[in-house]
């Protein structure tokens, strides 16, 4: 069994304080289902070692031993906390299930479409639940011998980068395990002793204390801040009168390695920028753009002419970008709290009419550069306030010209979750988006692509918009559909 009285020992008793952040993000997981072979040429029908994918998930929950507590209201009962009680560990939730009538390999060829996952695949969302455990665990055996194995977390505990520091952990001491039991189906080149990722408190109150600003700094992120509030209160308003329902649906779009290299060198070089926009590419000194920036700029602009182009009485489009802000605040990248912040951009849709590609990934651009401790500050004590919230998911609903960008491309994710028995065949995230939001992250790298794999982007959308958006030049220039 994985869980022992000896194992119980090791769980000591701590409290760990969330964020107005952190609490922000109660009622949402975060999931990826990450998918493994089981047979090769050498072994048709070989077994995974579930038991040790088991015992070493456990072994990784007691080095992060926020994913071991309850969530309760904190000591003023103004925000919420972590406690961790040693004599009723909240351990993680572990179920198990077969598909006797599919293998990896028929959804391999179907492109991983969400819609032919077997029911079996289906888990149950942690945050719904009371009581729930931190960490939720599903794994499917299929017919070929692989597994798919499907993992859940809190949202309050962690952001991207904390679940992929996770997975890299816990994948990492499972190795280890394996090299121990001497397999014969396991690589014999596999790293040593896993690397004791450092933890701080959860974002302990503000993280650092606020540094000294200019009051250029502080008016730039203030002005930011409250043209954004404003803007959310005029969604909030519309959002308030609308009426009708919106079918909307996951869609997959690829940006290979090729098409990504042709943009930006294509719409990458400043010079591309209007003479119109030239003056304030100088006035904020952008010195470049990043490839981000430019597949966003591609995103954001399709959308908002097929929105446009099916409501041209609303003036306004709008985009968040989770930003990782770790490095900025002086936080190391073992840090798994949450660090993403959301930067709002909008502007007037005849404003991004009149832009070229270059001039969009530029104005994302000098966003960016706004993002400093101080805006962590500001960002937080804005978010502390429900109604601010409120008017944020207002945001998503499908009606407006909205685009989400969250982006886990950064991270090798193919490397650092390989659990001892292979790196994984596909990564892929269950259809939980919501409306206007996306996830971007590398697909599996192609014999000809080993060093650049391509990039999956998953965005839910309503199907009129789906439509516009695969029939528009600029877009289908670069981006393919998968499905």
């Amino acid at each position: 069994m994985y869980l022992n009285r000896k194992t119980s020992t090791l769980v000591q008793a701590q409290e760990f304080e969330l964020s107005s952040i952190d609490s922000a993000q109660g009622d949402a997981d975060i999931n990826f289902a990450l998918f493994y072979f089981g047979a090769s040429k050498r072994h048709k029908k070989r077994r995974l070692p579930i038991g040790r994918l088991k015992s070493s998930l456990i072994s990784a929950a007691l080095k992060f031993p926020i994913m071991l507590g309850r969530v309760v209201p904190s000591s003023d009962n103004q925000g919420l906390k972590v406690v961790v009680d040693p004599e009723n560990p909240n351990w993680p939730d572990i179920t198990e299930a077969s598909v006797d009538n599919m293998s990896i390999a028929s959804l391999q060829r179907n492109g991983f479409a969400w819609s032919r996952w077997p029911r079996a695949t289906e888990t149950i969302d942690l945050a719904q639940r009371p009581g729930s455990p931190m960490i939720g665990v599903h794994i499917v055996r299929y017919a070929c011998g692989g597994i798919g194995v499907h993992i859940k977390i809190r949202h309050l505990i962690v952001d991207g980068n904390g679940v992929w520091q996770f997975y890299s952990h816990w994948a990492q001491m499972c190795r280890n395990e394996c090299k121990k039991s001497g397999g014969r189906y396991f690589n014999s080149t596999l790293d040593g002793e896993p690397h004791l990722l450092s933890r701080s408190p959860l974002f302990d109150k503000l993280l650092v204390p606020p540094a000294p600003i200019s009051d250029v700094e502080g008016a730039t992120v203030a002005g930011h801040i409250d043209r954004m509030a404003q803007f959310f209160d005029r969604l909030y308003v519309s959002r308030a009168v609308s009426t009708g329902s919106f079918d909307y649906s996951v869609r997959k779009f690829t940006l290979t390695h090729e098409a990504a290299t042709r943009l930006k060198a294509v719409h990458g070089q400043l010079a591309n920028c209007s003479p119109e926009h030239m003056t304030s590419v100088l006035a904020h000194n952008i010195a470049y753009v990043s490839t981000n920036d430019l597949v966003c700029a591609l995103f954001w602009r399709a959308i908002t002419r097929a929105h446009y182009a099916l409501n041209p009485s609303d003036p306004n489009t709008c985009m968040m970008l989770a930003c990782d802000m770790r490095k900025r605040v002086g936080l190391p990248q073992t840090y798994t709290g949450n660090m993403s912040f959301p930067l709002v951009m909008h502007m007037e849709k005849s404003q991004m009419q009149r832009h070229t590609i270059t001039d969009t990934a530029t104005w994302i651009r000098q966003q960016v550069n706004i993002l400093s401790p101080e805006y962590v500050r500001q960002m937080s004590a804005f978010m502390a306030s429900p109604e601010a919230l409120q008017k944020l998911i207002s945001m998503f609903h499908p009606s407006n010209s909205f685009f989400s960008a969250s982006i886990v491309s950064g991270f090798p994710m193919f490397d650092m979750v390989d659990f001892g028995f292979g790196k994984p065949t596909h990564i892929d995230v269950p259809p939980y988006l919501t409306p206007g939001f996306s996830i971007w992250m590398p697909t599996r790298p192609t014999a000809q692509s080993v060093k650049a794999p391509a990039t999956s982007i998953d965005i839910a959308l309503r199907e009129d918009i789906y439509q516009l958006i695969i029939s528009d030049p600029e877009f289908g220039e670069y981006l393919e559909v998968a499905y």
